[in-house]
């Protein structure tokens, strides 16, 4: 390829130059088209080469990306680093690091709860503007920007920039010459309906693919004699393509934009040049193509080099030019105050104690970054942002923060399936109702419904009791039902049934994101007895009082099949039944989990252990093992007694990188399981110790996990389980 490339390059350093008077001013109008625009890089690549000057540059879409942050001084092979090194499967969520997230939103997890949220407002449910509400874009992009943070002029950029976005009321189309360049590069790739619109100058702003995808017209108005336009746009599908809904709604589109585009290709004229690289299959969300759509890019300008050598301007000019055009970040210094912006229903108190930068103090971009993550982490703002105001003798760091549209009360769904070879099967349903700022510490009331095998009601009223939100105070109350089998040998023999209300009142401290503790007063009335089958197990109807402490901290990367990370949960229940009739029990129960991975591969382990501390456990107090994950070769639930020890190793190794949005990856795996239950209720004895082990298939979806596996237990215990969420 550069053999071939090296007699252009000759002719053009040999062709005579145009006196600097008559040279023509040179615009670069790039299309949209997704990842497809990662050929524009490539584009200026050769540019470059060539010794090609841009004067101004026009982008729509991934064009409109790409040219900013040209126009904001950063080179073609600073841009093709960036590609290189972004994991797009993070970009393209807005969920930050988990590590990142409260405590309270990281419970959540594990309770089968679906990623979808919605907003309830005068009994309407509400959806966001956009599967993606543009976070982690908005955090990608202010890198690409940086090198031009301050300047709100696009015509004071190294490179005269405009971009092309779409009101989504009016359909037309909205140049974008003044502002946050992120905000403007941001608002041109908002497409409809997947990436949350851009509010600017009270529109609302959505992809201008729409509106004119290839923006020669604009660019020539801007600055250029001599246009390069460069059409990466997706083609129009063949009918055999066309094949769902989606499909459908993509056609139009594409058709819509064709139009447009080909209007725009009319204009051009004999001195101006033509780049269309032929990206074959790579679509629009091929972003784990784009070094290859790069590479496309370069061999579509060389094939096109003897036009574009035209233009090529003498080194020593050239350099001088590109100097003065390349600018990088200037160190973000010191600021005096920090104020945050936007907030109506939030407390600025409550977010000041997310943050660690501070005045006086030299602000890191990457601590900022941490900052601004903790601070969406919350799950109270669609938004998250930052920038400096300078002021005469004071600098004040500024974080405007957009909160949801859909809040301040929030409604989401849960389900759980698990099902094995036998009659053992699980269900269950959920629905969360969430109010959040109820006053101005960040109170938030929360109520769940459950109906399934394990059916219950529960609400907490939560309370920070100072406004930095480390110490808070939760009364709660819980009514519940959930069935045990009852088993001898592998035979189901009974169905115990254990009904249980309580109310309790917890004291917690928040541990920053890692997690909290919690302790208090607890009250109960429970009723156990068989429901179904052999009457072995006794009847129990008391009332219980007692303290609880719990403790969970999280610093996994997902919740179900981590990469990395550990997990910790522990707790304690001092009881007394009231009337007497039984002793005082000291319940424990305590976990830990830890992945490491290398590459692809990841190792992961499971501790866990519950009994009395001392004495015995009354039957409503048991605990389980048997299942998928749990000694997947047995029934689920098929041991249940008074105390437990289980561990577990596994393997997966992860096949697929799935986008974020459907999952995190496909896998593949096998476990290692080893567990015991004594003082077994059915029988009183002890299981031992039993080995069990499994391979399978998962991946972690928005619905939750997903489990098809194969389980032994040795002899003749199998099992061929399925597991969807949290059962």
């Amino acid at each position: 390829m550069w053999i071939s490339f090296v007699p252009l390059l000759s002719q053009a350093q040999q062709r005579p130059t145009v006196p600097e008077r008559h040279r023509p001013r040179i615009g670069l109008a790039l299309s949209g088209g997704g990842a497809r625009g990662a050929a524009h890089i490539g584009v200026l690549k050769v540019l470059e080469e060539l010794r090609v000057p841009v004067h101004c540059v026009a982008g729509t879409s991934m064009g409109a990306v790409v040219g900013g942050a040209y126009a904001a001084g950063n080179t073609a092979k600073e841009m093709q680093r960036l590609i290189r090194e972004t994991d797009w499967s993070e970009v393209f969520t807005d969920r930050p690091p988990r590590g990142e997230l409260s405590a309270r939103r990281k419970a959540d997890d594990y309770k089968g709860l679906f990623a979808p949220e919605f907003g309830l407002r005068d009994r309407e449910i509400l959806l966001p503007r956009g599967v993606v509400a543009g976070v982690s874009i908005e955090n990608f992009l202010r890198h690409l920007a940086a090198p031009a943070a301050g300047i709100d002029d696009f015509d004071r950029l190294p490179i005269p920039y405009r971009a092309v976005a779409a009101d989504i009321e009016s359909g037309q189309e909205v140049v974008l010459g003044s502002g946050s360049l992120r905000q403007a590069m941001r608002a041109s790739m908002a497409i409809p309906g997947a990436v949350s619109p851009v509010e600017i100058d009270g529109r609302l702003l959505v992809d201008g693919g729409i509106a004119n995808n290839l923006p020669i017209d604009l660019v020539r108005s801007t600055c250029a004699d001599v246009v390069i336009a460069v059409n990466i746009s997706t083609p129009p599908m063949k009918r055999e393509e066309i094949t769902s809904a989606l499909s459908v709604v993509g056609q139009l589109v594409n058709l819509l934009g064709k139009e447009k585009v080909d209007r725009q290709l009319a204009q051009l004229g004999a001195g101006d040049v033509l780049v269309k690289p032929e990206l074959g299959d790579i679509t629009a969300a091929s972003f784990e193509r784009q070094l290859e759509a790069i590479a496309i890019g370069e061999r579509a300008a060389r094939a096109v080099a003897g036009a574009l050598g035209r233009y090529s301007l003498p080194a020593s000019e050239y350099a001088a030019l590109r100097a003065a055009q390349v600018a990088h970040p200037e160190p973000l210094g010191k600021v005096d105050e920090i104020q945050f912006e936007g907030i109506e229903r939030s407390n600025p108190e409550v977010l000041y104690g997310l943050i660690q930068s501070r005045p006086g103090e030299a602000l890191d971009e990457t601590q900022l970054a941490s900052d601004l993550r903790r601070i969406y982490g919350r799950g109270d703002f669609e938004a998250v942002d930052y920038r400096i105001d300078q002021q005469p003798g004071r600098r004040t760091l500024v974080i405007p923060v957009r909160e949801k549209s859909i809040g301040p009360t929030y409604l989401r769904f849960g389900l759980g399936l698990a099902s094995d070879l036998h009659d053992g099967a699980s269900y269950n349903a959920l629905i969360s109702y969430r109010r959040t700022w109820m006053n101005r510490a960040g109170g938030e009331w929360l109520a769940e419904a459950q109906i399934g095998r394990d059916n219950f009601l529960f609400t907490e009223f939560y309370q920070p009791l100072e406004r930095p939100g480390r110490y808070f105070i939760a009364p709660y109350t819980k009514i519940g039902q959930s069935i045990f089998g009852a088993f001898e040998g592998d035979h189901r023999v009974a169905e115990y049934r254990v009904r249980d209300a309580r109310v309790g009142l917890d004291l917690g401290l928040v541990l920053g994101t890692w997690g909290e503790l919690r302790a208090g007063p607890l009250l109960r009335q429970v009723d156990a007895k068989v429901s179904t089958g052999s009457t072995i197990l006794p009847r129990i109807d008391a009332r219980v009082q007692g303290f609880s402490v719990q403790l969970f901290g999280d610093r996994q990367d997902t919740a179900w099949i981590p990469r990395t990370g550990h997990r910790t949960a522990a707790s304690l229940f001092v009881g007394t039944e009231m009337d007497g009739s039984q002793h005082s029990y000291r319940r424990f129960e305590g976990l830990w989990t830890g992945a490491y991975s290398l590459q692809q591969h990841t190792l992961a382990a499971t501790l866990s252990a519950g009994g009395a501390a001392g004495g015995r456990l009354p039957i409503y107090e048991g605990f389980t093992l048997g299942g998928p994950l749990r000694l997947s070769g047995y029934r689920i639930g098929q041991f249940f007694g008074e105390r437990f020890a289980f561990a577990s190793l596994r393997y997966y190794n992860r096949l697929v990188q799935l986008p974020t949005l459907l999952a995190s990856g496909v896998y593949i795996g096998g476990s290692a399981e080893a567990g015991r239950v004594d003082r077994l209720y059915a029988s009183s004895g002890s299981t031992g110790t039993l080995w069990s082990a499994s391979v399978y298939a998962a991946a972690e979806t928005f619905l939750g996990p997903v489990y098809l596996g194969l389980g032994t237990g040795g002899r003749d215990h199998f099992s061929l389980y399925f597991l969807l969420g949290r059962p």
